[in-house]
């Protein structure tokens, strides 16, 4: 799953390589008075959302649960026939 993962972001930035170029030209030249502070700031907030769910994901699929309460216990079954080892059950009825 984490090569899955890995291999999108690499697409990702490989297709948009251009425009993230652009993007952090035009950042390092202004004074951030533009919206990329507040743009990269929601994104580090993302981030750390997503990181905190897949944390807590792994988290409660890894750890056992807590196993219930036993149940009742069920009725018993009629007896059955007693049959010898010796001879077969199938010889007493066609006798």
């Amino acid at each position: 799953m984490y090569i899955i993962i890995t291999a999108i972001i690499l697409i990702l930035g490989l297709l948009f390589w251009d425009t993230i170029k652009i993007m952090l030209t035009t950042m390092t030249n202004s004074s951030l008075d533009n919206g990329y502070l507040w743009f990269f700031f929601l994104l580090g907030i993302n981030s750390i959302i997503i990181i905190f769910i897949l944390w807590f994901y792994n988290y409660k699929i890894n750890e056992p649960g807590n196993t219930g309460i036993d149940g009742s216990t069920g009725n018993t079954g009629l007896p059955g026939n007693i049959c010898n080892i010796d001879t077969p059950c199938y010889a007493s009825s066609e006798e």
